[in-house]
């Protein structure tokens, strides 16, 4: 007779849950003396024995495990004990009854007593394999009831010691868990099936879903778990994440409101369009509803269900216009049916740079400024005599007499504490289901705030985001979908750039003069006395100090859709209709004093007074006054009906589906007539495809588009693409090798799809525009007294400028090998970019044109490759882990640019990495002045320790002509990332590294020269520069100065010609070459015990580094920032979370 095996449990089927799961994995911290010696009451009479283990259960919270027809053979139970230990009444119900009890951890299975004495153990062994007769390794195989058991080898085979009629139970993860019985058997192969999650796996493309299997185009699919991080903003999190993004950051100011403010860039594949203010990003759509950078960077992971990243030509052509770019899709969860689930965080963060700017001390700075001064002849005595420099450094003396500042000690803070949280509601019933949360972060700046000042001058920044999906069921077969979210941000921060706070603390000399003075016998009402040596020079604790600004943001984005299955007219048929309104709006009000100026005009060493000198007086206000006040706001509302078609039949699969989309977006304030007119689109696309016997598949779709921008004849874009995919390992000759390779697909596609944001401005191409000149082309009226103004055209028309247009070819394969442990997929592609739009640069000055026209006159080419693999293993029913890495290499090089005539060859564009710069060659510096005088004319004060550049045309004069094309670009070529989870019983652990190589960046040697413009020094300058005793040819820091650099070296200033933009030389270039730890997470989850005893289903307490190392050559500042060194850094994070469900 077969075995009906029950699991009872006080709490009902969700408890009943619980027990399997603490059975199968073992997840219990109870011994069994700890169940044992629990207490009972009883007064039962008569009563069957599973009742009476039920109350048990109820007081004890203990699991039994027992066949029911069994234990209702049982004689019933007489017992009255008061206070007793469990085993003590055990006992008692048991004696002489011819059964007995088991105890595993907080389970107790009850059997016959013959079982436990007599019963003869033996060996089985077998197979695990999937459905398709492939070994699944890893498979846990335990004895039901118990936590003996074993996991299944590289082939899938186990053996285990049993008894005749125990029970196993075999599981992995992505199959149902089979419980089988020995009977006795010496060998037992079973099978497993996948879930049904794993069988109808499918990956979100455009308007819609397919089964992954069948999709033929490129698609990277995210887990949202391996998006979370510390950081507020989501994009953070996104390089080394997900095949086929370059990303990388570009800073880490909190608050960011704007798209320009944001500390991430991110694009898929690369950047094809060159031309300035073209549209390179990627389309975004959160739950359909196209969407801004800043609205995905405040979606919180914990919210989303799938984030997808559309890569080719076949999945994103149905979006023509707005698709040339790759796609970004985002779905959030939606409601379930069932029972309520609720779910709260709570993030505690302390964040703080990455790494710090180092400068010299400032007695050190006194002693180079005079070596720099003297040795370059700049001056005749020290600047700063050795009385200055050791009153200074004794500390005698009050430190606003002898200034020693630390700028960055004075301005920023070691650390700061952000607060994230949230909480979120799932649930429904059969007519509506539901989700909904709410979720809060608090971000805080670096800033010092006086305690005289009379407000706070920190960023503060209060993020709180709403979202509420629901799904109603009208009526059989008629759905409405209703997604809604809103997002407020509350920023407060200083009136300064903070871009800029870092910068502004090294262009401050450390010693010239006090933050502040105290008052003196005249300037000594309450009020800050910024110190200073004149009005224009920078005091950058005043700048933090001299006002405030108050920044408001709120996005909210709604959609209903109407969903009709119409397969009563059409079998598989379904109508989809939806509209959204989607609105931003942007407020800002500054408010600003005029600080107090001073400066120290003498100092009593005997009485130890001082006096002061007002430096402003006639302009200083105290009180703050608003000095700024602007609001933006922008609406969009998108129409869209669609419908699809699926069909099935004997081997044969197709599928339909037409799309017709009208978009609307209007601005306020309306700054133009051109301004307040809405900006509109039209889309028409269809995709169809095909399959056969899930094997083989095609696909067509295209988009047809039409845009304001172009002219009536160029207006309708059409944009096709199509794409096949084979999935090789189902062909009966490859079923030999299934053992090994038990999955590989390969695709192809192909097509052209459509970009109008060609140029930010003018916003019609095809029309004229037509502006006021300044003041300096008024002519005066004849006969005198007046003048009038003259208007000049600032664009000319053009009908003939087209869409630009993305050509795209990917080739991909996906494979899965050793039963599901190692996958990968691989793909190359290739994008040529045609019709980019440029400005004329061949004119002739006899045309008598006002300014170069635009045309589509260029043309780039894009190749590359993008990677991903995951290696995943169960070593033991309590021991797992997953490895996964991807890897993005992509290099666009331009095909067609019109350039000046008479240009170097060496400079021209063609065949050159878009955004690779033009710079000269460095050689090292010149090591006296003979081989000065022998050397080309280069301009500047020339010593030996400056540089020497290399003549390239040989004319004897180094000057524009000798520019070439150095370094890697600026987008990075390479980015890579690699992951792992590993997870033991209750523990986890996850650890994540990104890397970026094949870009260069210059440090920009105008803004570091030590001394000039009161600038601080870097210590990397003093620890490494040319001198008369390090005559190196390649220290970090030329000969020193008093001056800036350009004053001995002009070709390191960065300026425009008429033949080329010429950017500093090689010297000053670098490698933005690194490898950084981005996460290291380490969790706890309470036992499954504890949750039962509490009424809880999931708790998970976490610590989590962000961020905490690098590994890079270059130490100055943190090597991601790139040229951009002296922005507000980049975060490191140290977190204590607490999660937790009911």
């Amino acid at each position: 007779m077969k075995k009906n095996l029950l699991f009872h449990n006080g709490g009902g089927s969700f408890c009943k849950l619980c027990l399997v799961v603490c059975l199968l994995l073992g997840f219990t911290n109870v011994h069994a003396q700890d169940v044992t010696s629990k207490r009972v009451t009883l007064d039962q009479r008569n009563t069957p024995l599973i009742d009476v283990l039920l109350e048990i259960q109820k007081q004890t919270g203990v699991n039994f495990a027992y066949e029911k027809a069994q234990l209702e053979q049982f004689k019933p139970v007489t017992i009255k004990v008061q206070q007793t230990t469990l085993k003590e009444v055990l006992d008692v119900i048991f004696k002489d009854s011819g059964f007995t009890y088991k105890i595993t951890g907080n389970n107790i299975a009850i059997v016959r007593q013959q079982e436990v004495k007599s019963t003869p153990m033996s060996t089985i062994s077998g197979k695990v394999t999937d459905d398709k007769g492939n070994p699944i390794p890893g498979a846990t195989v335990i004895i039901h009831g118990t936590t003996q058991g074993v996991a299944t080898d590289i082939d899938g085979k186990y053996t285990l010691t049993v008894r005749p009629d125990d029970i196993l139970q075999i599981s992995f993860i992505g199959y149902k868990t089979e419980t089988v019985p020995v009977k006795g058997k010496t060998r037992l192969n079973i099978a497993l099936n996948p879930t049904a999650e794993n069988i109808e796996e499918v990956t979100v493309v455009a308007f819609g879903t397919q089964k992954k299997e069948s999709v033929v185009s490129a698609i990277s699919t995210v887990r949202p778990m391996d998006l979370k991080s510390s950081s507020s903003d989501l994009t953070t999190s996104f390089a080394g994440r997900i095949p086929g993004m370059i990303a990388w950051q570009t800073g880490g100011i909190p608050g960011a409101l704007t798209e320009e403010e944001m500390n991430t860039k991110f694009y898929i594949r690369g950047i094809t369009s060159f031309q300035t203010g073209a549209n390179i990003d990627p389309l975004i759509l959160i739950d359909g509803v196209e969407s801004s950078k800043l609205d995905l960077s405040r979606i919180a992971p914990e919210d989303i269900e799938t984030f997808s990243v559309l890569k080719d030509a076949s999945a994103t052509a149905m979006y023509g216009a707005r698709g040339a770019n790759g796609v970004i899709m985002v779905t959030t969860k939606k409601g379930e049916e069932g029972s309520v689930y609720a779910s709260a965080r709570y993030e505690a963060v302390f964040s703080m740079p990455t790494k710090e700017i180092d400068v010299v001390d400032p007695i050190t700075y006194m002693r180079m400024y005079n070596q720099a001064g003297v040795g370059r002849g700049q001056l005749s005595t020290p600047k700063y005599s050795e009385e200055v420099i050791n009153r200074t450094a004794s500390g005698k003396y009050p430190s606003w007499v002898y200034p020693a500042n630390d700028w960055y000690n004075l301005m920023f803070k070691n650390y700061n504490v952000n607060h994230h949280a949230g909480i979120s509601i799932r649930g429904g019933s059969k007519v509506i289901q539901y989700y909904t949360s709410v979720n809060y972060v608090r971000d805080m700046g670096m800033l010092k705030t006086d305690k005289l000042n009379d407000f706070d001058c920190n960023i503060s920044n209060n993020q709180t985001s709403f979202r509420a999906n629901l799904n109603i069921d009208l009526k059989a077969g008629i759905k409405l979908l209703i997604n809604s979210s809103a997002t407020l941000d509350k920023y407060h921060g200083p009136l300064t750039n903070m871009t800029a706070a870092y910068g502004l603390a090294f262009a401050a000399s450390p010693v010239d003069f006090a933050p502040l003075y105290p008052g003196d016998s005249y300037y000594n009402w309450p009020h800050l006395r910024f110190g200073t040596t004149e009005a224009s020079a920078t005091n950058p604790y005043m700048l933090l100090h001299q006002g405030y600004t108050e920044r408001t943001r709120y996005s909210t984005s709604n959609r209903a859709e109407y969903i009709h299955n119409l397969s009563s007219l059409l079998k598989g048929l379904e109508l989809r209709a939806s509209v959204s309104w989607v609105q931003s709006g942007y407020y800002t009000t500054s408010f600003a004093t005029s600080p107090y100026k001073y400066s120290l005009l003498n100092y009593d060493f005997e009485k130890g007074t001082h006096t002061l000198r007002a430096i402003n007086p006639e302009y200083s206000v105290r009180t703050l006054s608003v000095s700024d006040n602007s609001s933006t706001t922008q609406t969009q509302v998108t129409y869209e009906a669609r419908l699809l078609h699926t069909a099935a039949w004997k081997d044969h699969q197709t599928s339909l589906t037409g799309v017709f989309q009208m978009q609307e977006k209007t601005f306020t304030p309306i700054q133009s007539v051109l301004n307040g007119m809405p900006q509109r689109n039209l889309t028409f696309s269809m995709r169809g495809s095909y399959g056969y016997k899930d094997r083989y598949f095609i696909e067509g779709s295209f988009g047809y588009n039409g845009s304001e921008r172009f002219a009536e004849d160029n207006r309708m874009g059409f944009f096709p693409a199509g794409g096949v995919a084979w999935v090789a390992s189902s062909e009966p000759f490859m079923q030999s090798i299934s053992k090994w390779l038990s999955y590989l697909k390969f695709r192809a596609s192909y097509g052209q799809v459509g970009n109008d944001g060609i140029v930010s401005t003018p916003r019609f191409v095809f029309l004229p525009t037509i502006e006021r000149a300044s003041t300096k082309y008024q002519d005066p009226q004849p006969g005198g007294g007046m003048n009038y103004y003259r208007y000049l055209i600032s664009a000319y028309t053009n009908n003939d400028i087209q869409w630009e247009i993305a050509e795209q070819l990917n080739f991909g394969v996906e494979t899965k090998m050793f039963g599901g442990i190692l996958e990968f997929t691989l793909d190359a592609f290739q994008e040529i970019r045609h019709n980019v739009i440029g400005t004329r640069t061949t004119l002739p000055s006899s045309a008598g044109v006002e300014i170069a026209p635009l045309d589509n006159i260029g043309k780039s080419r894009m190749r590359g490759i993008d990677f991903s693999g995951k290696i995943q293993h169960a070593f033991s029913k309590d021991l797992w882990m997953i490895l996964n890495g991807t890897l993005t290499y992509s290099k666009s090089v331009y095909k067609e640019i019109e350039e000046a005539t008479g240009k170097p060859d060496w400079q021209r564009m063609k065949g050159q990495e878009i955004s690779q710069q033009i710079g000269y060659i460095a050689e090292g510096l010149f090591r006296d002045q003979a081989e000065i005088d022998n050397s080309p004319t280069q301009g500047g004060d020339v010593m030996p320790g400056d540089i020497r550049y290399r003549d390239l045309n040989g004319d004897g004069v180094i000057n524009v002509e000798d520019a070439t094309h150095i370094g890697f670009p600026e987008t990075p070529r390479l980015i890579y990332g690699f992951q792992g989870f590993f997870n033991y019983k209750n523990l986890e652990f996850n650890i994540a590294f990104q890397g970026s190589g094949k870009r260069s960046f210059f440090i920009d040697p105008k803004k570091i020269s030590p001394f000039s413009g009161n600038n601080a020094m870097l210590q990397k300058i003093c620890d490494s520069h040319w001198s008369e005793d390090n005559m190196s040819s390649r220290p970090f820091w030329p000969r020193l100065s008093t001056k800036n650099i350009i004053a001995h070296n002009p070709q390191e200033d960065w300026y425009n010609s008429n033949n080329a933009e010429v950017r500093k030389s090689t010297y000053f270039m670098r490698e933005c070459s690194f490898l950084r730890c981005t996460q290291m997470e380490l969790a706890y989850n309470l036992p499954q015990t504890l949750m039962n005893k509490w009424k809880l289903q999931y708790v998970k307490l976490f610590v989590r580094a962000n961020n905490p190392f690098m590994i890079s050559n270059f130490k100055v500042w943190d090597v991601e920032l790139g040229e951009n060194g002296f922005n507000y850094p980049i975060q490191k994070s140290y977190t204590a979370g607490l999660t937790f469900s009911f």
